[in-house]
């Protein structure tokens, strides 16, 4: 037999018990509903019966004092009939619950006899009250009374003595088949969880003995040993196991063979792939090497095009101050020569505030000349502490000219800590954020249009920096796209597209990101976050 067939036989065997026992138990469970329901139906008619002798002598006590008061005995007695009707109708449907064979015939001929004697005893009652004089009250009691003892309480005791002979009966009965029931819950059981023990256990030891066997074979399989097959003997699913194994054998034996074969030609292949593996990574270093150099030249090359947009307003910047130094040192080289002798007080004091206007002009220029020297520096791999606030002002004063004819320039930069980063390159960021806030802007509205630059400790490990503008603002379907590489919103021969996308990969180098939030209309903010130098934070 197989094993699915001893299970299936185990299976059969527990579940034909278990039918078996519920359903002796449903048996007896089903015969003690039953005799419950008839001792209670006995019960309550023994109830009835005596109710039944109680009522009638309060009945003779009504009739009693309605004869003494002048009441009315007949709308008495046909209540009492009314009650009489009712206790029999119970009774009767209280006999069929209970007798459900041929006393039932029976015992409904006794109720019948009982209600008509018990009916004429209370018409004969009520008859010999109205129709009695008065004060003859003791007279009619003590012979209604006898009159009951007569023709009702015969009738009435022997329904008594039945019902309680049948009451010890199904005592009896119930008692029996409580002991029989006891007996039989502790039969039963046993023998069938004997049976299924036994069957369980031979099922058992019978698998247990294939399965050390298989075992055996495995471990002598899984040790090298493929030429010591199973025994195939046996119909059932470790037959059939045991030869699959055997298969196994003598496959891995074949494939092992070949195994040593491709491990051979394997071993060439792989000293084949590893030159060609070696010199791809050279070839690898040596791009990644010209990426990165290629990177910094596009860093370096967008700078210088920002510097190249800003060359004309950069050189009236430096202009101004310059033909402010010309004009006072020419006054001064004039003043000089014309002097024959000591120059007066009121002459060297105006020579001297010529020569202090122009050093002031001289000094304009120099610190233009180095904002543009922070912006245009080529190394891009220094990194440390940057004073994020001279940064920041910096790229405001280089794209001063581009917003003085736009908008008016709110900086809120004041105390924030250093941040880790390169300063040229983070100028470059600030610088195309102020140069692309003044482009959204329309010329000839300063009073309208402001652009604000606010900085602020974001919380315990970055600086924000956030650019906002009053402009035109970015549609929402272009604002996903801006930080695209040749994405522009600029009209053409005015962008290159390269500006935020080159932002975005400056700050991302120094560990911070950028976003952007801008509605058609009402102007764009651009947000750029920093982690500070350090982790702390300037008093």
């Amino acid at each position: 037999m197989t094993v699915r067939g001893k299970v299936l036989l185990f299976a059969s065997v527990a579940v034909g018990l278990i039918v078996l026992v519920g359903a002796f138990l449903f048996v007896l469970a089903d015969r003690g509903r039953a005799s419950m329901e008839r001792m209670l139906a006995i019960q309550k008619q023994t109830e009835l019966y005596g109710r039944m002798t109680d009522e009638s002598l309060g009945y003779l006590h009504e009739l009693l004092q309605a004869h003494g008061t002048g009441g009315d005995t007949r709308a008495l007695l046909a209540e009492r009939e009314k009650q009489a009707e009712q206790g029999f109708s119970h009774l009767r449907e209280l006999v069929r619950q209970e007798k459900k064979d041929a006393t039932e015939a029976e015992e409904l001929v006794r109720i019948d006899q009982l209600q008509r004697a018990h009916l004429d005893w209370l018409r004969r009652s009520e008859r010999s009250v109205r129709e009695a004089p008065a004060g003859s009250e003791a007279t009619l009691l003590h012979g209604a009374l006898s009159s009951f003892r007569a023709q009702v309480a015969p009738l009435l005791e022997r329904a008594w003595d039945l019902e309680r002979a049948e009451l010890d009966a199904h005592t009896q009965e119930g008692q029996r088949a409580l002991r029989m029931g006891r007996a039989c819950g502790l039969l039963v059981p046993g023998v069938a969880l004997g049976l299924l023990c036994s069957l369980a256990i031979a099922i058992y030891l019978t698998i247990r003995r294939s399965l050390l066997e298989m075992l055996r074979g495995a471990e002598r399989l899984g040790s090298g040993d493929l030429k010591t097959l199973l025994p195939e003997g046996g119909r059932d699913e470790y037959g059939q196991l045991a030869r699959s194994f055997n298969r196994m054998a003598v496959q891995l034996q074949e494939a092992l063979r070949e195994r040593e074969r491709s491990n051979a030609l394997l071993e060439e292949t792989v000293h084949q792939r590893t030159a060609e593996l070696e010199q791809a990574n050279a070839r690898l270093t040596e791009s990644l090497t010209q990426l990165q150099a290629t990177q910094s030249q596009l860093l370096f090359a967008d700078r210088l095009a920002t510097i190249g947009q800003l060359a004309a307003g950069v050189g009236h910047e430096i202009n101004n101050p310059l033909a402010f130094v010309l004009s006072n040192l020419n006054y001064a080289q004039q003043v000089v020569t014309d002097l024959d002798a000591a120059p007066t007080e009121v002459e060297r004091r105006e020579l001297l505030e010529s020569l202090a206007e122009a050093r002031e002009g001289a000094e304009r220029v120099r610190l233009i000349v180095r904002d543009l020297k922070m912006l245009s520096h080529p190394d891009d791999r220094e990194s440390g502490p940057v004073d994020l606030v001279k940064v920041v002002r910096s790229a405001a004063k280089m794209a001063a000219h581009e917003i003085r004819d736009r908008a008016r320039l709110v900086q809120l930069v004041e105390n924030v800590p250093p941040v880790r980063g390169n300063s040229a390159r983070l100028c470059q960021v600030f610088l195309n954020l102020l140069i692309n806030a003044a482009h959204a802007i329309s010329p000839g509205a300063v009073e309208r249009n402001e652009i604000q630059l606010v900085a602020r400790v974001e919380d315990a490990q970055r600086v924000t920096v956030e650019v906002r503008d009053t402009g035109c603002g970015i549609p929402a379907d272009k604002l996903e796209r801006i930080f695209e590489p040749f994405f522009t919103t600029k009209p053409v021969g005015q962008g290159s597209g390269l500006g935020l996308s080159v932002c975005q990969r400056i700050i991302s180098s120094h560990g911070g990101d950028i976003s952007v939030e801008s509605e058609v209309g009402r102007g764009t903010t651009f947000r750029v976050s920093l982690p500070m130098h350090g982790g702390e934070a300037r008093a």
